[in-house]
């Protein structure tokens, strides 16, 4: 009864919240979307307003031309995160320069290294979503991520003729579309001995994945630069509609006009209490 008692509090907490604070809940549902809600009706409108221009751009994408099959594709391989118990046996320098040489081997394939993320986005806990927006905000859009991960499995094997349990070592490359056009997992795997084997033909696996199964959907680069152009100049023409912006407007009356945008300090504070 007790442990009942001081649940229940805590959750309508986390639900209605103190009066006159805005709540802000995010949810990921079974699919993989994420849904934004907020308890304030002009928040509410601004999340509503991006959800209807993401899809928009979404289904601009869908519908753009695909790119031809001599078309290069340029990939993004992030540095491979490797499970705990391998963290202190394995060589990562060597396995991620021998994962993006033998990708590199594909004449199809224009491969760029993901270094340098904070902290942030390379903890054990960090998503796949974590990691591809810290790459973005360095300025990365390729076509494809590509984050490998390295671990151990029970898996079954041979030994002497007869059946035995193991770990096997595992390298699975997590294939993403940057556009949202697919995914894949392709995975090798083999004893821990075998580990340079295992890198190899995970990367014909990985190889394989992007041309054979993502190439054909991905749509062109040139299509997606013309949408991606439309796309901030939209937000730019919202942005200078929403402080007053009119065309005959010199440079110091427009950039004061966007600083009177923001609320002084004073007034925010009047406002809030």
């Amino acid at each position: 009864m007790f442990v009942r008692s001081l649940v229940l509090p805590v959750v309508a907490l986390s639900l209605v919240g103190c009066a006159g604070m805005t709540v802000t809940r995010t949810v990921t549902g079974p699919d993989g979307k994420t849904v934004v809600t907020s308890s304030d009706p002009a928040e509410q409108a601004r999340i509503d307003a991006e959800a209807r221009e993401q899809e928009d751009y979404e289904k601009a994408i869908a519908e753009a031309p695909r790119r031809s099959p001599q078309a290069p594709i340029e990939v993004a391989v992030f540095e491979a995160s490797v499970a705990e118990s391998l963290a202190r046996s394995l060589d990562r320098k060597q396995l991620n320069d021998s994962l993006v040489a033998e990708l590199s081997a594909d004449p199809l394939l224009r491969v760029v290294r993901v270094t340098g993320l904070p902290s942030s986005a390379t903890r054990s806990g960090a998503s796949d979503a974590d990691r591809i927006a810290a790459a973005q905000a360095k300025g990365l859009s390729p076509d494809v991520w590509i984050l490998p991960q390295v671990f151990l499995e029970d898996a079954v094997g041979t030994s002497g003729g007869k059946l035995v349990s193991m770990q096997a070592f595992t390298l699975r490359g997590n294939v993403r579309s940057a556009y949202g056009t697919g995914a894949a997992e392709p995975k090798e795997r083999g004893t821990i001995f075998q580990n340079v084997q295992v890198v190899k033909s995970a990367a014909a696996a990985i190889r394989s994945a992007v041309v054979s199964q993502l190439g054909p959907n991905l749509p062109d680069r040139e299509a997606v630069a013309g949408l991606t152009k439309a796309r901030q100049q939209k937000k730019l023409d919202a942005i200078k509609e929403q402080a007053g912006i009119k065309p005959e407007d010199d440079t110091n009356t427009r950039l004061r006009k966007l600083l009177g945008m923001e609320q002084p300090e004073a007034e925010q504070a009047a406002t809030t209490e």
